[in-house]
């Protein structure tokens, strides 16, 4: 019997053109195996809403293809059913797909679905939105909230962003509740880690497991300006966890309130949310498609 994959397109979606993806779906997916459709989004959530009707059609698969806003807006749509998420990642940072070893290269990507392995993983909420990598409060929402006001997308716009802004920026005071404690803290930034990175190989918490029923609370306190450099450097050396001005705790629900309503970012895409976060994970809730790395070429 062969599966069925639909394709959500977002055509806005990071800075690689998408005019080429039919024809590369059409050249490099197993037909002998592989029935699909391709539909491209055309509003903001209609991939939610294509993904809902793939899932109550029985589809086998729903593929983002873009990046991790279109990521999170199919999988929002296929937690808790049997249709699995997949992804082309064409976005700027790419965070779950780099974590489930989805290869970068479309057509790379594209032929791993026709050996493709399922994996059962968590997603999280951040005051009831679904996220599957990364959410957060704190300086990096502040900075997707900037780079989501910039004309030029891509990784270069982001670190000119984050550059400039550092300056700028001033921490929070935050009250923490988990794990049955509640505590003070004065932070920087406080994520959300399903997964180990924001995107772009720039891990917050490089010990992050999808799979064990826990989000990942990360805490960085305020450090000096020339601190900056070096934590940049573990940031992108996957050795962030171990310096003393990040702390991690990993925890099944969390409470932060922070002084007044504030940007947060989910799975990277910026947005206004009340001062009081709730943050909660849904154990075993979603299927993905990863690569067999059992077969050739993987």
């Amino acid at each position: 019997m062969k599966k069925n994959i639909v394709f959500v397109v977002n055509p806005r979606a990071g800075t690689r053109s998408k005019a080429r993806i039919e024809d590369l779906i059409n050249l490099y997916i197993d037909k002998r195996a592989i029935e699909y459709d391709i539909i491209y989004t055309k509003a903001k959530s209609h991939a939610t809403e294509i993904a809902a009707q793939a899932a109550n059609d029985g589809a086998h698969c729903v593929v983002a293809v873009g990046g991790d806003g279109t990521m999170n807006e199919t999988a929002a749509a296929l937690v808790g059913t049997q249709t699995a998420l997949s992804i082309i990642p064409l976005g700027s940072g790419n965070g779950l797909a780099r974590h489930l070893g989805i290869p970068l290269k479309t057509e790379k990507a594209i032929q791993m679905l026709n050996t493709a392995r399922e994996k059962i993983i968590d997603s999280c909420t951040l005051n009831g939105r679904p996220f599957f990598c990364v959410a957060g409060t704190g300086f990096d929402a502040y900075i997707g909230l900037k780079f989501d006001q910039q004309t030029r997308r891509g990784f270069q716009t982001y670190i000119k962003t984050t550059l400039s802004e550092f300056f700028n920026y001033r921490p929070d005071r935050y009250l923490i509740t988990l794990n049955g404690s509640t505590f003070d803290s004065e932070s920087f930034l406080v994520s959300f880690a399903n997964a180990g990175q924001y995107g772009n190989n720039a891990y917050i918490s490089p010990e992050a497991d999808i799979t064990d029923g826990l989000v990942d609370v990360c805490l960085m306190r305020p450090f000096p300006s020339p601190m900056a450099v070096p934590l940049g450097v573990q940031l992108f050396g996957k050795t962030l966890h171990t310096s003393s001005y990040l702390k991690v705790m990993p925890t099944a629900k969390a409470i932060i309130e922070r002084p007044a309503d504030a940007p947060v970012h989910i799975d990277g895409e910026p947005m206004m949310m009340d001062a009081r976060l709730e943050v909660h994970i849904k154990p075993g809730s979603l299927r993905v498609w990863l690569p067999d790395l059992s077969k050739r070429g993987f």
